[in-house]
């Protein structure tokens, strides 16, 4: 070609031995000048088709897709695929089961990712809706019918189109019919087709109808009542298999649907079925009140609107219902049934139905049976019925009178409100509410039956036939001393005791024995005690010794707590306080366990310390030694009275 030369060509041969040489770039092509204005009109027009389908410049919308470019996209929508359908695996294999708002905002993902959800929420001015099928049939469909009718009036038309080559086959055939007066117009086309293509076919079968005012609307096509119906089967290479139905109407601004769709792509098999409207509802196809009375309410089983969902009838669930939210669930349960006297007259169902109802506290009157439940017994005259889930049913017997059959009746409960007793005598012994009546004697009780206090005077008959005499009552009641003890206790075995508060003022007990003392979880405490007044006076740097005691090791003891209490005087004014000094005999002499000074004001005093320390182990003694503090012979102190104490204790 002049001005220029051909940088790369992709070799055939190579392409289709499958070996890649690169990309085919197109060189700079000169702008041709020939002398010949329409030669140079043409070349140019070659030059600016090539540059621009290249992408070397021009809109880049205008731009030749490669068969390279289509396998990087390939390549890339498979990868993505591969982790979509990773991520819906492990969402529907998860171990834990969804709440209800997260199945139901899964559940309304994926609804709104089908292409058959897409396709059916576009309204029929949407120019998208057909944009799987190929550009010659979306040319055909989005003619619109009123337009076409307002120019051709009343025409019966039918167009074919077939196209035939290496590349592409195609047969298209419509039919259509308008016819328009003025303002109103109308059409109605059907649209076949079946289209081949490397890697894709398709087949096709579009129903549009339409009907219009034209310029009595001013809304941008609003003003048009359409219906839609696409029949459309695919096979792709890449997308899979496909078949889709879909129906559709439009009236100005409203719009209902439904659709129909299966696929399979990649070996998984999927289906939907979708109802758009704002009403949807199931019902009876066995009405026949005539044109001028309304479907009774028992013919529209099922509903559903933006406000919820309607049942008129049973419902039988084989599952679990969840429920999400904190309002109530199916807590209350359903109610009892009912057993109602709705007075005299003739049977009525209407009559049993309306006491029920009114029973409720509901007002007005019933529709239906809805408010009835399996067991509702209604009396109405001398007629009793009971409700069976479908009709007013005679319960087989209803006892009226007085008398029972032996055997007759059996109940896990009986209602015994306003219950009489009666002896053979006809007398009352039982009147609900007003307690036992005692005047009339239950039989085997005697006198014992009419008295308010019990005296025994006679005899006392045991079951094994002994007799106690009155006397036997006072000789063997009598108090228990030592001389009787073995009279009423031979052996005692005590296997608990509980005292709740016990106080033992002085306690003598000359002869105790115990052998073996076990007290579960309880205590064991030992003391020692020692006391005296041993009248001693004691001055500054001379000791003195007032008492001891001996201590014996208790095993297993937690501790010791030893005590001394010591009454005092001083005669001088120079002795202001006495050490006390609590001493424990150890191998040497004794050993120094607690020491405090107590001060004095130089008159009688009681003082007193206390010291507690882990348990010594062995036989020890204790004593109390009293000190004037201080050196150079203070004092005297006078000691009156002493006392000490040891104890310890064993848990």
């Amino acid at each position: 070609m002049a001005g220029g030369t051909l940088t790369h060509i992709t070799d055939p041969r190579a392409r289709r031995s499958g070996r890649d040489t690169g990309i085919a770039r197109l060189p700079a092509i000169a702008t041709p000048n020939t002398g010949n204005a329409h030669t140079d009109a043409i070349l140019a027009a070659i030059k600016e088709q090539l540059e621009v389908r290249n992408g070397a410049r021009g809109n880049d919308a205008e731009r030749v897709v490669t068969q390279r470019e289509l396998k990087d996209l390939l390549d890339t929508t498979g990868q993505l695929s591969s982790q979509v359908d990773a991520l819906s695996t492990a969402i529907a294999g998860t171990a834990q089961p969804l709440t209800p708002a997260e199945a139901l905002a899964r559940f309304q993902d994926l609804i709104r990712r089908l292409p058959l959800y897409q396709d059916l929420v576009k309204s029929l001015n949407d120019p998208s809706r057909f944009d799987a099928m190929r550009a010659e049939v979306r040319e055909q469909l989005l003619r619109s019918l009123t337009l076409e009718a307002q120019k051709l009036g009343a025409s019966i038309l039918q167009t074919q189109k077939q196209v035939q080559d290496s590349n592409l086959s195609l047969a298209l055939q419509i039919s259509q019919l308008t016819a328009a007066v003025q303002n109103a117009a109308a059409g109605v086309r059907q649209t076949q087709f079946a289209t081949g293509e490397l890697g894709r076919a398709q087949a096709g079968l579009v129903n549009q109808l339409q009907a219009s005012l034209g310029s009595y609307y001013q809304d941008g096509g609003q003003g048009r009542a359409s219906l839609e119906e696409v029949l459309l089967a695919t096979a792709d290479l890449l997308e899979g298999l496909s078949g889709q139905y879909t129906m559709k109407v439009q009236a100005g601004g409203a719009l209902a649907g439904i659709g129909l769709s299966a696929t399979e792509k990649d070996g998984a098999p999927d289906s939907a079925f979708i109802v758009m409207a704002d009403k949807f509802a199931i019902v009876a196809p066995d009405y026949a009140g005539g044109l001028t009375n309304l479907p009774a309410a028992s013919s529209i089983p099922f509903g559903v609107d933006a406000h919820g969902i309607y049942m008129n009838s049973n419902v039988y669930l084989s599952g679990t219902m969840r429920i999400q939210g904190g309002d109530k669930t199916l807590i209350d349960g359903l109610r009892g049934s009912l057993q109602l006297n709705a007075g005299s007259g003739a049977w009525s169902d209407v009559a049993a139905s309306q006491k029920v109802w009114t029973a409720l506290g509901n007002p007005g009157a019933p529709v239906g049976t809805a408010h009835l439940v399996i067991g509702d017994m209604v009396t109405l005259g001398n007629v009793t019925r009971y409700w069976n889930g479908s009709a007013w049913s005679n319960p087989g017997m209803v006892i009226t009178g007085d008398l029972l059959v032996d055997g007759t009746v059996a109940a896990p409960k009986i209602n015994t409100n306003g219950l009489t007793i009666r002896d053979a005598n006809g007398n009352v012994i039982l009147n609900a509410g007003a307690g036992l009546n005692l005047q009339n004697r239950l039989p085997g009780l005697g006198a014992l039956a009419t008295q308010s206090a019990a005296v025994i005077g006679s005899t006392v008959k045991f079951p094994d036939g002994t007799v106690m005499n009155t006397a036997d009552f006072v000789n063997r009641l009598q108090k228990i001393d030592p001389g009787t003890i073995g009279t009423f206790i031979s052996t005692a075995a005590i296997g608990a005791a509980y005292i709740g508060n016990a106080a033992i003022g002085t306690a003598h007990i000359q002869n105790a024995a115990v052998d073996t003392l076990r007290i579960a979880g309880g205590s064991v405490t030992s003391v020692a005690v020692s006391s005296g007044a041993p009248n001693l006076t004691i001055v500054q740097g001379s000791p003195a010794v007032v008492g001891s005691i001996p201590w014996t090791y208790v095993a297993g003891s937690t501790g010791c707590l030893l005590s001394a209490f010591v009454s005092c005087n001083c005669d001088t004014g120079n002795v202001s306080a006495i050490q006390m000094n609590i001493r424990m005999s150890a191998p040497g002499g004794y050993t120094t366990v607690g020491s405090s000074v107590i001060s004095l004001d130089g008159s009688w005093a009681r003082v007193s310390v206390g010291f507690g320390f882990a348990n010594p182990t062995g036989n020890v003694t204790f004593d109390l030694q009293l000190v004037v503090p201080g050196s150079g012979g203070g004092g005297p102190a006078h000691i009156g009275q002493f006392y000490l104490m040891a104890m310890g204790a064993k848990r």
